[in-house]
Order: structure tokens, then sequence, then C-alpha cells
């Protein structure tokens, strides 16, 4: 469960973060956010590109034990959780957004809920590595 986890959600992270930060525009026209300037364009390729892409090599890192699998796993809960309460925050308040957007929110919480069971399932040993 461990490395599924991470690396599932690594890859994620690692697509969705590469493809921001070559091509923002293509991104961002599906959910149908217009990137106008070039101030836009910076923060999508900063935030959604290079922070995705940090955020990859984390879960990826402990999926490969180059970090412990404890802590990849945490970040996994810590920031897919983030995501998907902002979602859902989002949903309450704001409405629907475009079925792209439910799909994402799906992801975040299936990795965050296989995190958290992944953790769980390494009991309170820190000195237990991933197989």
């Amino acid at each position: 469960m461990t490395r599924f986890t991470l690396f599932g959600a690594g890859l994620m992270m690692l697509i969705v973060g590469a493809l921001h930060l070559v091509n923002p525009q293509m991104m961002m026209r599906e959910p149908g956010i217009e990137l106008s300037t070039v101030n836009h364009l910076h923060v999508v390729r900063a935030v959604c590109g290079g922070a995705y892409l940090g955020i990859a090599a984390l879960f990826l890192a402990g999926a490969l034990k180059y970090l412990e699998a404890r802590a990849a796993l945490a970040g996994v809960v810590l920031i897919f959780g983030g995501f998907a309460l902002g979602r859902l925050v989002s949903l309450v308040v704001d409405g629907s957004p475009v079925p792209l957007y439910l799909g994402v929110l799906g992801a975040e919480l299936f990795f965050a809920a296989c995190a958290v069971a992944a953790l769980s399932g390494l009991g309170s040993s820190p000195q237990r590595r991933v197989r």
C-alpha cells in the first residue's frame, strides 16, 4: 500500500506539474481559466508547475526509499488533504466546478485515504521501511 500510494500520488503530481510548467495555457483552457498576462503565466508556472514538481519529488523520493516512507506518506495526507479541503469548501461556497476538477478531488481523497491506511499499517516503529 505504501509504494502504491507514493508512486500513484507522485506520478499524478509529476504529470500535472510538468504540463503546467511547459504549457500553462493548455492546462488552464479546459477549466475555463484565461491566462492573459505575463503575471498569470508566471504564477501558474511557479505554483502549478514548479511547486507540483517539488511535491512529486517528495512523494517519489519516499517511494524509492531516498526518504523515510512515513514522512512522504504524511506529505500525501497533508498536501492532498489540504487540496481536497479547499475543493470541498469551494463546492459548498461556490458551487460545482467543471467535471475535471471533481475527478481531481476524487483522486486527492483517494490518495489521502490510501496514505492514512498505509501509515496505520506501518505501526508506531519509525525504523520500519517500505518494502
